[in-house]
């Protein structure tokens, strides 16, 4: 079980790096310019926040898992669009860089909204170990012993 425990944390470590890098790179190129023509390459960064959720509550087979990547996501952009003391900005607060707060926010809320647990395939446990909720046991359907 204490693999299946590793292998769960560490994926879960992985989206929550996913959710971090997505929000960096998005938030850079919100402000990104070709030729004096806004390039609005960090809102399809934003809508990644979508998958995330997603692989968040996956993983970890509950809500909390994916709450947390929507969580980091908005923190990390929240403080790259706060003016530090020098004066530099990253997340404007121009259409652009509003577009991308909201998209961001408002996918993560609906990826974590429309969470739904996933059952387990057939005749895969899902035993984590002593003290560990269950989600579902082999050999019951319906709540009730099979015959």
């Amino acid at each position: 079980m204490v693999p299946e425990r590793l292998a769960r944390g560490a994926s879960f470590a992985l989206v929550l790096l996913l959710t971090v890098q997505l929000a960096v790179w998005g938030a850079f190129l919100v402000p990104l310019r070709v030729g004096g023509v806004p390039v609005p390459l960090g809102l399809p960064l934003a809508l990644a926040t979508v998958p995330l959720c997603r692989a968040g509550g996956a993983v970890l087979g509950r809500r909390a898992g994916a709450v947390v990547p929507m969580v980091l996501w908005v923190a990390v952009a929240l403080v790259l669009s706060a003016q530090r003391r020098e004066g530099d900005l990253i997340v404007t607060g121009s259409a652009l860089g509003l577009a991308f707060l909201t998209l961001g926010l408002l996918g993560a809320a609906f990826a974590v909204g429309s969470w739904r647990p996933v059952p387990p395939p057939a005749g895969v446990s899902t035993d984590l170990g002593p003290g560990a909720p269950r989600t579902a046991e082999c050999g019951v359907r319906g709540g009730r012993p099979a015959r």
